[in-house]
């Protein structure tokens, strides 16, 4: 009887739509719906953006109604908005992968495996392009420092309100798990458990919490992020996005090799920036000198906290 061989269990057009959807089902950034997908961002041939076209706030204001004067005609403005394209890869040799294949579902066990470290990838890449927005000078009134004091709720909520009327957009809350733990004994938190969700997930004032020990302390501060809904536009390309093999009988190893292409953009800033490589590195994306801010900063749907937990 012939082996198992990922070519076997691994077809492209059938593996790698169902790897996009396992990866956004097990990134909490991705599934709480701080990001969400949009009809304009289209991921296409020949650029290394995207443009994410979008009207601005209308100015004017009403005017007392007059029979001599006609009314002043305002304009609304059309502005666009630049995501950088992401093209990243992983490949995994068969020592990696040899153990997979003892269950009833290879496929599965492959890509619920691949999505766990995808999903991990694609944060990292959010957590640095986060690093590089709020360093943009125009942003600076988005951040509360409070890096020399201990987390209260009134810190809490006056990080919340650095949206001004905006607060109310606010869905989510990304945190380190010590501050959420600080967040519990200060009696701040109610667990949420859907009846539809096999896990359920810890609120703050109705606000769901991302826990993710990737935003590890600096110097004891913490950096605690408040989205808006829809505050990441958040795109792949299927056709762009491959999944190959390949085997050597000599080495007698065989490989399999991820691609995936995607953007994950904060709405209402550009990337300015020129990529030394293909795409965008981490390191770039950190850059402040890479993002410029397009939008009013309170649409912008994003604040920072910058806080001590003991």
């Amino acid at each position: 009887m012939a082996a198992t061989k990922i070519a076997d269990v691994c077809v492209p057009e059938i593996f790698t739509p169902y790897l996009i959807q396992k990866t956004v089902e097990k990134s909490a950034f991705l599934n709480s719906g701080i990001a969400s997908g949009d009809p304009t961002v289209v991921i296409t041939k020949g650029g290394r953006t995207v443009n994410i076209p979008f009207w601005k706030n209308l100015a004017g204001t009403s005017e007392v109604l007059s029979d001599s004067t006609g009314l002043t005609v305002n304009n609304i403005t059309h502005a666009v908005d630049i995501a950088a394209i992401h093209a990243r890869g992983v490949a995994y040799g068969v020592n990696e992968l040899a153990t997979l294949f003892s269950g009833d579902d290879p496929m599965a066990a492959i890509a619920n495996k691949l999505a766990d470290n995808w999903a991990v990838e694609i944060e990292k890449v959010l957590l640095a392009t986060l690093e590089g927005v709020f360093g943009v000078a125009a942003m600076a009134d988005s951040i509360n420092d409070q890096s020399t004091n201990t987390l209260t709720a009134d810190i809490m909520t006056d990080s919340m309100f650095l949206l001004g009327d905006n607060f109310s957009q606010i869905t989510a809350i990304a945190m380190h798990s010590m501050v959420l733990a600080k967040l519990k004994k200060l009696d701040l938190v109610e667990d949420f458990q859907p009846s539809d969700l096999s896990l359920g997930y810890s609120t703050y004032m109705g606000k769901r919490i991302i826990v993710d020990d990737a935003l590890a302390p600096v110097d004891g501060v913490y950096n605690v992020y408040f989205f808006a809904a829809g505050a990441i536009a958040y795109n792949e390309n299927a056709e762009f996005s491959t999944l190959k093999s390949d085997e050597d009988i000599l080495a007698d190893e065989s490989v399999i090799a991820s691609r995936r292409v995607f953007t994950m953009h904060p709405r209402g800033v550009k990337w300015v920036g020129t990529a030394a490589g293909a795409t965008p590195s981490n390191a770039e994306l950190k850059t402040a000198s890479n993002w410029a801010l397009v939008e009013d900063r309170k649409n912008v749907g994003l604040s920072l906290l910058k806080v001590k937990v003991a």
